[in-house]
């Protein structure tokens, strides 16, 4: 498993980073989408939709929310994404604590908050990468940094020095220490890509603070897939990253971070 994890790492991040770095803003919005749409298509199992047919009808709602959202004010598409993260927050720690799942349990909850989500990624992504947002495209690739970084952090930290699980009923494999080791390491490429990026001690100091908050709700961006796998009972969203599954369980994370991380740059002078 690690082995297909490392090969797929090695073949995905340069692939990315020509596409962050040399594809004009365009065709990177397409071929962004074209990764959502992928998404969409196993979000709908997350949904509850078997036939073929109902799960292409939601693939292209969410199609039609992308073209909708490109004339919508970035700040309002986020903003409803980033109150469709704290509640599935909220819908983790009651799921955890063995009570309801604060409506996720509902079809029509799920279908319309993957239908936002998906959403929000996109326009997050697509905003980082165009020339319209502080440090693009760099800032799109300092996120990626450091929510892989947390993510390598949180695999090597819990596996060598997993104890104590962080949410059992959730995701079972993961643990505090994994929670612990992959802030850690996310905090310390923000810290040398913070020096690159801003000009000003305050600057720094804020960029900070947002990566640590990005951080955090990576984390929830993480367990919320795994909270709708559980609802579902399924393993992985599907299996298009040998090694590491679906295109859902590759940018989960991503999903909920960037979203805050957005925000923080349209809303904090850095």
């Amino acid at each position: 498993m690690l082995k297909k994890r490392i090969i797929t790492a090695v073949i995905a991040i340069p692939i990315a980073l020509i596409l962050i770095l040399y594809v004009p803003s365009t065709y990177f919005a397409a071929l962004a989408g074209l990764l959502i749409l992928g998404g969409a298509w196993e979000w709908s199992n997350f949904v509850g939709l078997e036939k073929n047919t109902a799960r292409i009808i939601y693939v292209a709602c969410v199609l039609i929310g992308l073209l909708l959202a490109a004339f919508l004010p970035i700040a309002w598409v986020l903003m409803i994404a980033w109150l469709v993260w704290c509640w599935i927050a909220v819908a983790i720690y009651r799921y955890q604590n063995n009570t309801a799942t604060t409506g996720l349990q509902c079809v029509h909850a799920r279908a319309l908050s993957g239908f936002i989500i998906l959403i929000a990624t996109w326009v997050s992504i697509v905003t980082l990468q165009t020339q319209m947002q502080w440090q693009s495209p760099y800032s799109l690739i300092y996120l990626l940094c450091i929510v892989w970084a947390a993510d390598v952090g949180a695999y090597f930290s819990g596996k060598y020095y997993g104890q104590s699980p962080l949410a059992t009923r959730v995701s079972p494999k993961k643990t505090w220490a994994g929670f612990w080791g992959g802030l850690i390491a996310a905090m310390l490429i923000a810290a040398i890509g913070g020096i690159f990026l801003t000009h000003h001690f305050l600057s720094y100091i804020a960029l900070m603070f947002l990566s640590l908050i990005t951080i955090l709700f990576s984390v929830i961006g993480d367990l919320g897939v795994s909270l709708f796998k559980r609802i579902r009972d399924v393993k992985d969203s599907g299996n298009f990253f040998p090694g590491h599954g679906g295109i859902l369980d590759r940018i989960d994370s991503i999903a909920a971070a960037s979203v805050v991380f957005v925000l923080g740059i349209t809303f904090i002078p850095l």
